[in-house]
């Protein structure tokens, strides 16, 4: 079978896709592993096991490479909101340990911090990464809106809350090499998810609140 033009751009797109993944995973653990300042090309280049030019054909600088990394997480980072449980959302407190256990508190989410960390001094990465921040921001808080409310039912509550989440697990990752133990950040996580289910609860579907 003769392959159309068509064809051979769709595999090509294939193609760079994978390169493209491949590149920001090995970026992603680089941040992890060495942080934002012993991040390079060559490090990268070493770890995803292929040549500088394949790596700035993607991305002609290194905070284009971060960038496009840190957006691959922030999506990521969308998993407990979207897809809840097999019974449908989250419980507030199932929520908060998701995010901490799947998502903050793993190799991504280290990386993610890093890059965050580094847009306070960093002007082209920032530059590169802020209308997509704020999008991302409010993507998020628009997702938590949908399933949880505030104990006084205030949208802009609700969405305050989540921040608060958010910044106080970011936080604890940095946080936690100071700690006594392990199982002390343990029990700060629980503390903190349990203060949460006072101020936050899951939405009640339409089907509920009639029957109620």
């Amino acid at each position: 079978m003769t392959e159309t033009p068509t064809n051979k751009v769709s595999l090509q797109d294939k193609r760079s896709q994978a390169m493209r993944a491949k590149i920001c995973h090995a970026a992603i653990e680089c941040l992890d592993r060495l942080g934002y300042a012993e991040t390079t090309f060559a490090k990268i280049q070493a770890k995803a096991n292929v040549s500088r030019g394949a790596i700035t054909h993607h991305f002609p600088t290194k905070q284009a490479l971060v960038a496009a990394t840190a957006m691959q997480l922030l999506s990521n980072a969308q998993g407990p909101v979207e897809r809840g449980d097999t019974l449908g959302v989250l419980p507030v407190y199932d929520l908060i340990m998701t995010s901490w256990n799947r998502i903050v508190n793993s190799s991504g989410g280290r990386a993610l911090v890093e890059i965050l960390v580094a847009c306070r001094t960093d002007a082209e990465l920032y530059q590169l990464l802020e209308d997509s921040l704020l999008d991302w921001d409010q993507s998020n808080l628009a997702l938590i809106a949908q399933s949880y409310t505030s104990t006084d039912g205030d949208r802009e509550d609700t969405e305050l809350l989540w921040s608060i989440a958010r910044n106080f697990l970011r936080g604890l990752l940095l946080h936690e090499k100071f700690v006594s133990s392990p199982e002390y950040l343990t029990r700060m996580m629980d503390r903190f998810a349990r203060m949460m289910e006072t101020q936050l609860s899951v939405r009640p579907t339409p089907d509920l609140e009639i029957d109620q």
